[in-house]
């Protein structure tokens, strides 16, 4: 059984990399300029959140989609600021955060990552570029009179997920741990946790306040209301499956139940990323060990 699932995992994780994240036609995306609060804006294109935060000492970037679109996104941050892209951090592995990092690199970016971003992408033989510099469980960035603050979180997308957080313009980039555009994608073949995701938006609650403004790795700004009650629905999910799970359901009786049927107008996605059924899955291997 061991072998069996240590299989499954290695073959998920490879189509993870190699198909899930379907890519665009990146000569008709648009990159687009967010403000945020004070200095920090976040660009808009294909994948994930780009965070920017600028000032005398430089740029500094939080992850940068992927390769075909680098000189966009160059194009993009150029409107905010003439100073030269010093730092950048990668909030997980996913292509779609992470594509850009050799183009970046070469430009002279330093760019760090928790230490499983790193580990994990050589695992799904990832062909992006991973992190030069990584980091255990958290690291702060001085610049542009400012402190940045970058911690890992529990494991809830990936096992490599990372918070960034913005302490006097109080902005948070949370990555793809948090997104507004589907329900939270559960990436359990690279160690994301249904459970641990909760956790994180626990966590997020914890250190936000009401004028926090929280930069999603994908979808709009949100504040730590709109957490909340994105944190809250899952509650409710975890203690529908896990009775169903107590009266013996099984995991595709379970996704047919429609425990999410009051959620799924806004929230599903109608794909595998961000799917119902995506969810349900990751909550019922949490839940039935």
């Amino acid at each position: 059984m061991k072998t069996k699932t240590t299989l499954c995992t290695l073959v998920c994780t490879l189509a993870l990399t190699a198909g899930a994240f379907s890519q665009p036609d990146f000569d008709k995306v648009e990159i687009k300029v967010h403000p945020v609060a004070g200095q920090v804006s976040y660009l808009e294109g294909a994948g994930g959140n780009i965070g920017v935060f600028v000032g005398d000492d430089g740029v500094f970037l939080i992850d940068d989609q992927y390769a075909p679109l680098t000189d966009k996104i160059v194009a993009a941050v150029k409107t905010l600021s003439d100073k030269p892209i010093r730092f950048l951090v990668n909030t997980h592995m996913h292509p779609d955060h992470t594509g850009g990092n050799e183009n970046f690199g070469k430009m002279g970016t330093l760019i760090f990552g928790h230490e499983n971003v790193r580990s994990q992408m050589a695992a799904a033989k990832a062909t992006q570029e991973p992190p030069l510099v990584t980091f255990g469980e958290d690291m702060s960035f001085h610049i542009n009179g400012e402190t940045v603050y970058v911690f890992k979180v529990p494991d809830a997308h990936t096992n490599g997920d990372a918070y960034i957080v913005f302490k006097d313009t109080n902005a948070i980039h949370t990555g793809d741990v948090y997104r507004t555009t589907s329900y939270p994608y559960i990436d359990t073949a690279n160690g994301g946790s249904f459970l641990g995701t909760i956790k994180a938006y626990d966590l997020l609650i914890e250190i936000s306040n009401a004028d926090t403004k929280i930069i999603p790795g994908h979808g709009v700004i949100s504040s730590v209301a709109d957490v909340r009650a994105f944190r809250d629905m899952l509650l409710v999910i975890r203690d529908r499956v896990s009775r169903a799970i107590s009266d013996g359901k099984t995991l595709e009786q379970i996704q047919a139940a429609g425990l999410t049927k009051e959620y799924d107008a806004k929230w599903e996605s109608g794909r595998r990323i961000g799917s119902a059924a995506a969810m349900l899955e990751a909550a019922h291997q949490d839940l039935a060990n």
